[in-house]
């Protein structure tokens, strides 16, 4: 069995919605509250958000420290949608988890999935997942339900990445230490957020024309996501679909340095 964390991250200035959905066989939630106890806090109150100011607040940072180590031993899917499609998203955030059952990268097992609030599924659509053994939990409370704020960071992160694929957002970073590069050297953020979620992203390994080494070479650092941990919605512009399936569709795993 598998928990199934879901939140958003709405981009008014790209006009688009990222869902992220968080994939762990390990209770997240009571993790998450037992490690904010630990530092202090309380997890009825002090939840981690992504949109919070984390510049000279050193409590902010050592959750995102922490809630970014577990999205990384996590899986994620992630789907997109525009803005103004926003009632949909519940329903879509089913299509993705049908879709992860479909293709197998969900085991045909019972699973409970956990939803942030203010997002809306229509009775047909529960239906579909009751029928597929998954346990829907609406409207559930993030403080309570501690692995939605995975879902938010990755979300956040997500939609950064794609601001950067379509020119709307610019903006570099310093390597830093135990990157792989010289620690002052600038990266484009969208590429630093990649890398640092690229393994945790679910797609399927198999060749890509173009792309991939010979078709006999065991060694293919390339993953197909779209289709699989990625869904794109039908009411998407054609111009963001583009650059969701440019930045996400399909995964490389290989060397970056």
């Amino acid at each position: 069995m598998a928990n199934l964390y879901f939140d958003e991250s709405i981009r008014d200035n790209g006009a688009f919605i990222i869902g992220t959905l968080v994939i762990s066989e390990e209770d997240l939630s009571s993790r998450i509250r037992a490690e904010w106890e630990n530092m202090g806090l309380n997890p009825n109150d002090d939840e981690y958000k992504s949109s919070a100011i984390k510049a000279n607040n050193e409590v902010s940072v050592k959750q995102r420290k922490f809630i970014s180590y577990l999205v990384h031993s996590s899986k994620l899917a992630l789907l997109v949608l525009p803005n103004h499609d926003r009632r949909q998203l519940g329903n879509y955030c089913v299509a993705l988890v049908l879709q992860l059952l479909d293709t197998k990268k969900l085991r045909n097992e019972s699973h409970e999935l956990y939803i942030d609030e203010n997002v809306f599924i229509d009775k047909n659509i529960k239906a579909m997942l009751e029928d597929s053994k998954v346990n829907l939990y609406l409207n559930s409370d993030s403080k309570l339900e501690a692995g939605i704020q995975l879902a938010d960071h990755a979300s956040h992160a997500l939609g950064g990445i794609l601001l950067e694929e379509m020119d709307i957002v610019k903006k570099q970073v310093r390597a830093g230490e135990n990157s792989g590069y010289h620690p002052d050297d600038m990266l484009d953020l969208g590429f630093e957020l990649w890398a640092s979620l690229r393994y945790a992203l679910i797609g399927n390994n198999q060749y890509i024309e173009g792309l991939s080494p010979p078709p006999d070479d065991p060694a293919n650092p390339f993953f197909m996501v779209d289709g699989y941990g990625l869904y794109i919605a039908d009411s998407c512009s054609e111009e963001l679909a583009a650059a969701a399936k440019k930045r996400f569709g399909i995964n490389y795993l290989g060397c970056i340095h």
